[in-house]
C-alpha cells in the first residue's frame, strides 16, 4: 500500500500602501526571488514562507519564517485561505496556508540568500507580470492587496461616521 502524506507550508505576502499620496495607486507587495539552485520553482518570484516545524501552528510558523527569512515580526495578518496541490505520483499533497501580512516590526531584508537571491517590493499589477512560481500567484497577490484596500475603506467609513452630526 502506498503511503501518502500532506506537506504543510505557510506563505506570506507582506502588503503596504505606497509612499506617495495617490489614493488610486495599488498597494505594494513584497516577494522573494527563489535562488536558481532551488529544487522547486527555481529562479522565479514567490511568496515568502516555508514548512511547519513539528508541533507548530500555521501562525507560529508564519512568525518564525518571516523572522528567519526577512527579519520582521508580523503583528497583523489575515488568512487568504489554503492552497492544495497534489504531489507527483499521488504521494500526497502540498498544503499552503496563505496570509496577507499588513503590519510588522522591523525592516524587511533578505536574510536567507540560500533560499532567495533577493526580495523586492512591487505594485500588484507589476508583480503579476513577473515570472512567478505558480499560475495562481496573481490571484493570491490581488487578494492580499485587497486586504489593504478593504481596511482603507473601513477607516474612511469610521472617519466619516465620527464627522457625522
Amino acid at each position: 500500500m502506498k503511503r501518502t502524506e500532506n506537506r504543510i507550508y505557510v506563505g506570506a505576502v507582506l502588503v503596504r500602501e505606497r509612499d506617495d499620496d495617490r489614493r488610486d495607486a495599488s498597494p505594494l507587495v513584497l516577494l522573494g526571488r527563489r535562488e536558481a539552485g532551488q529544487a522547486f520553482y527555481p529562479d522565479v518570484w514567490d511568496v515568502l514562507g516555508g514548512h511547519l516545524e513539528p508541533g507548530e501552528t500555521t501562525e507560529q510558523a508564519l512568525v518564525r519564517e518571516l523572522r528567519e527569512e526577512i527579519g520582521v515580526t508580523p503583528t497583523a495578518w489575515e488568512s487568504l485561505g489554503e492552497f492544495r496541490e497534489s504531489l507527483s505520483g499521488g504521494n500526497g499533497s502540498i498544503v499552503l496556508h496563505l496570509y496577507a501580512v499588513t503590519s510588522w516590526n522591523g525592516a524587511p531584508r533578505n536574510l536567507s540568500p540560500e533560499e532567495h537571491s533577493g526580495v523586492s517590493w512591487f505594485a500588484v499589477e507589476d508583480a503579476c507580470r513577473l515570472a512567478l512560481a505558480h499560475p495562481s500567484c496573481p490571484e493570491i497577490l490581488r487578494r492580499a492587496a485587497s486586504t489593504i484596500a478593504s481596511r482603507g475603506r473601513l477607516e474612511d467609513r469610521a472617519v466619516a461616521a465620527r464627522r457625522a452630526p
